[in-house]
């Protein structure tokens, strides 16, 4: 990876922040997340797949346009850039940088909207040898559908 948060694949440089874009997501279920609706059906996939909103207001409108199940429960969720202690890779432990420990306390970590974002942060802070920069998903709002 270089300085400006792109990885070079042959020729080609890929920015992070267009290629795992932030946003918001709709939580349906614990690690499924909305991809798709129709008149009478609705469709849910890991992160990677689920449909993207601009702003919280747009995941709302969606809910209540599209996902009208009387006692549907579903979140809204911001996706995030954190900082992870470099542990998750070698021992599977998630320690989140808090802004002076890492922590296990994953709503207290330090987010950002881009990578780039947590690229200088991380440099500056002098963490680039002891963290990672991941995407997350923080659930932000419940929304019930009532009858």
């Amino acid at each position: 990876m270089n300085m400006a948060g792109k990885i070079r694949d042959k020729n080609e440089a890929m920015d992070m922040d267009h290629l795992f874009s932030g946003g918001y997501i709709i939580e349906l279920e614990t690690g499924k997340y909305l991809s798709g609706y129709g008149k009478k059906s609705i469709r849910s996939s890991p992160l990677e797949r689920a449909i993207r909103f601009r702003s919280k207001q747009q995941a709302a409108e969606c809910i209540s346009q599209h996902l009208c199940y009387v006692g549907l429960e579903a979140w809204i969720c911001e996706i995030l850039w954190v900082l992870l202690s470099h542990k998750y890779e070698s021992e599977g432990v998630a320690e989140y940088w808090t802004g002076t420990v890492f922590s296990d306390q994953f709503q207290s970590a330090v987010t950002f909207t881009t990578y780039r974002e947590a690229e200088r942060y991380q440099k500056v802070h002098n963490l680039e040898n002891t963290s990672m920069i991941e995407q997350q998903c923080f659930r932000r709002e419940q929304m019930v559908i009532a009858a």
